[in-house]
C-alpha cells in the first residue's frame, strides 16, 4: 500500500540589487505579482551594495532572502575573473577571496544559500586538474562559512565546463567532500541544454538545496519563463517528487518578466502552482 502526503515548495524569484539601471522597488513589486515568498539576490558585486539596507527592505516587503548568486567570471569584486576551477594558484586564490566576500555579504544580508559556478569554459583534458582546484575551492568556502547559516551551493553549467556541465560529476564531488555546508543548485535551463532535466534532477538527489528555474528551446540559454520553451514541466515536477525536493522553485527569468509583464499569464502562473505542489509517496511499511 502506498501512502501519499502533499507538501508545498516555496516560490521564489531572482532580483537584481545595486544596479543603477534597475529599480529595486520595482523588483520587489514584481516578486509580489508573481506570488513569490523568497528571493535570490543578484547583486552588482563590483560596488558591494549595502547588505543591511537590503535585509531591511526585503523584510519590510514581507519577503525572505533565501540565496544570492555569487561572483563568477567577470562579475567579480576585486579579482580579474572568478573561476573556482582555475588550476592557476594566483587566479584561484583571487577567485576564492572574492567568493569569501560574497559569503560575508550574504551572511550580513540574512540569506542562507550562496550559489557558485564550478568554473568557466574549459577543455575535457583539463578535467582532473580543474576538479582538484574546484574541490580545494569549495572546501575553503565551506570552512570560511563555518559557524554561519550559509550553505555553498554549486550550480550545474551548460555544455563546455569540465567538470560542471553534468550533474553526476558535481554530485559525485559534493558526496566525496561530504560537508554539511555544501550542496547543489540545479539550473533547469542548463540541464535542458546539457542532457535531460529529469535525469539531471535525479542525479542531484538529496544534495539538491535550491534551483534556478527557466526555459529554453534546448539549444540556446535564453532564460525564458517556464512554458515558453521546450522543457516538460510536468515531468520535472514528477522528478522533484521522486527525490522529495522541498526547497524553493526559484525563477531565474526576471529580465524577461521585467521587459514583458504580459508574460505573467494565467498559464504561466498555473505552471508555477504545479511546480510548487509536491507529493511524497511512501509504502506503508516504510512509515512504521
Amino acid at each position: 500500500m502506498t501512502i501519499e502526503a502533499s507538501y508545498r515548495r516555496p516560490l521564489g524569484t531572482m532580483v537584481a540589487y545595486g544596479f543603477e539601471v534597475v529599480d529595486f522597488a520595482s523588483e520587489l513589486d514584481l516578486a509580489h505579482r508573481l506570488g513569490a515568498e523568497v528571493l535570490e539576490i543578484f547583486p552588482e558585486w563590483r560596488s558591494e551594495p549595502d547588505p543591511a539596507s537590503l535585509r531591511t527592505r526585503v523584510s519590510d516587503a514581507g519577503l525572505v532572502i533565501h540565496s544570492a548568486h555569487g561572483c563568477w567570471g567577470g562579475q567579480s569584486i576585486r579579482a580579474a575573473r572568478v573561476d573556482l576551477g582555475d588550476p592557476d594558484l594566483e587566479r584561484h586564490r583571487e577567485s576564492i577571496e572574492d567568493l569569501q566576500r560574497c559569503v560575508d555579504w550574504l551572511h550580513e544580508a540574512g540569506g542562507t544559500c550562496l550559489v557558485v559556478h564550478p568554473g568557466g569554459l574549459s577543455a575535457p583534458e583539463e578535467r582532473l586538474s580543474r576538479r582538484a582546484a574546484l574541490a580545494r575551492g569549495l572546501m575553503q568556502l565551506v570552512e570560511h562559512a563555518r559557524g554561519t547559516r550559509i550553505v555553498i551551493c554549486v550550480e550545474n553549467m551548460p555544455p563546455g565546463v569540465h567538470p560542471g556541465s553534468r550533474m553526476a560529476d558535481l554530485a559525485g564531488l559534493v558526496a566525496e567532500l561530504s560537508q554539511a555546508g555544501l550542496a547543489i543548485a540545479l539550473d533547469t535551463g542548463h540541464a535542458h541544454l546539457s542532457l535531460d532535466l529529469g535525469s539531471e534532477t535525479k542525479a542531484a538527489g538529496h544534495w539538491l538545496r535550491t534551483t534556478h528555474v527557466h526555459d529554453n528551446n534546448g539549444r540556446h540559454d535564453t532564460h525564458q519563463p517556464p512554458g515558453l520553451g521546450t522543457i516538460d514541466w510536468h515531468a520535472w515536477g514528477r522528478a522533484l517528487d521522486e527525490i522529495e525536493y522541498r526547497g524553493p522553485i526559484m525563477l531565474e527569468c526576471v529580465r524577461h518578466l521585467r521587459k514583458d509583464p504580459a508574460s505573467i499569464s494565467p498559464a504561466f502562473l498555473e505552471t508555477l502552482q504545479l511546480l510548487t505542489r509536491g507529493v511524497s509517496r511512501r509504502r506503508a511499511e516504510d512509515r512504521r
